[in-house]
């Protein structure tokens, strides 16, 4: 896979730039984008930044294979999360926010008594909504 660093240089009135960076690259067909955090005074700081945005995410996810052996399909994480987390608990259903990113979606699930949790870049609205649902359920312990 190619990763590719994308920077904005915003030069104030003073004469000082400011970059922003977003790392993206595409793995097993999926694209992924972090865009660093803020404006840095030096372009390295900015990919440096937009990296470990990168690295937090990839760590924090399971981005390769549904669970398997009984467990939920790449389709089913949405019900699994409602099912096991909002029903058991006799919560209102989480709520998806998904927006077009980098040529894909990016999706985000409000988890009731939790927090927003933030799924990776996909091919297609439904698709990001899943991530985002699988994330939430690993988060939460329950895949």
């Amino acid at each position: 896979s190619d990763v590719k660093y994308d920077a904005s240089d915003d030069v104030s009135s003073y004469n000082v730039h400011n970059f922003k960076v977003t790392l993206s690259y595409t793995l097993h067909g999926r694209r992924y984008r972090y865009d660093s955090r803020g404006m840095f005074s030096r372009k390295q700081d900015a990919e440096e930044d937009a990296a470990q945005q990168a690295l937090h995410e990839i760590e924090q996810k399971q981005f390769s294979q549904p669970v398997s052996r009984g467990g939920a399909s790449a389709s089913q994480y949405k019900s699994l999360l409602k099912e096991r987390y909002c029903d058991a608990r006799k919560l209102q259903a989480p709520q998806y926010t998904t927006d077009s990113s980098g040529g894909g979606f990016v999706s985000t699930v409000s988890v009731p008594q939790y927090r927003s949790v933030r799924g990776p870049l996909a091919n297609s609205k439904k698709e990001a909504e899943q991530f985002a649902a699988k994330e939430a359920l690993g988060q939460l312990k329950l895949i």
